[in-house]
């Protein structure tokens, strides 16, 4: 009886191991070719992630790119983004978005829209004029505290941050943004972004 129940119980043990064995085979072949899945999936994202990257950077870069680019060759200037600024763009990436001034320059100008239209609409009558205006010219016809002296300004300051933050928001937004690119540049994009904003001042 016991060699009985021992032939069996080896019996059950080699089902068991057999039962196990193909069941850890079925998994590691499994795990490769879910894996070679979620592998692909994760490289096709990055290329994706990669491409809004540059695209955004493309973007942000453009009016400055757009103005180096009268001087330095596409490799040039993706050179020095590298070596200079660890920036990566291509000379290919950089060559494709001067090909496209003015969907660049529509772009670029769509980061800041917001806020020109509250600018625009300070002025009267409403107007994207002020966009082509020296830095200087933009800051004292924006700053209404400029006849009120000293305290006056200071009050006149601070009731326009209490009333009109957005109004503060936008003037410093575009100080920054588009103030910031000199006004030759500027100019030389009015051709590329007038259609654009005559269709924006339509709407207001």
């Amino acid at each position: 009886m016991e060699t009985a129940n021992f032939g069996h119980e080896n019996k059950v043990d080699n089902c068991v191991n057999h039962v196990n064995l193909n069941s850890v085979m079925e998994n590691n072949n499994e795990k490769p070719v879910s894996l070679i899945d979620v592998g692909q999936k994760l490289v096709g994202h990055s290329k994706a992630a990669e491409f809004t990257a540059n695209r955004g950077l493309v973007v942000e870069l453009f009016p400055f790119i757009f103005e180096a680019s009268e001087r330095m060759s596409a490799r040039a200037i993706s050179r020095f983004l590298l070596e200079e600024q660890n920036i990566k763009l291509s000379a290919v990436t950089i060559t494709k978005a001067l090909n496209e001034p003015q969907k660049n320059w529509i772009s670029f100008f769509e980061s800041i829209e917001p806020s020109a239209k509250v600018i625009a609409k300070w002025f009267r009558p409403a107007s994207f004029k002020f966009l082509y205006f020296s830095k200087s010219e933009y800051e004292n016809r924006t700053s209404p505290d400029k006849k009120e002296g000293l305290i006056g300004g200071a009050l006149m300051r601070g009731a326009m941050a209490l009333l009109r933050p957005e109004f503060v928001a936008a003037k410093k937004h575009l100080l920054e943004k588009w103030f910031s690119i000199g006004l030759a540049t500027r100019l030389k994009a009015k051709a590329h972004l007038e259609n654009y904003l005559m269709a924006l001042e339509d709407k207001f």
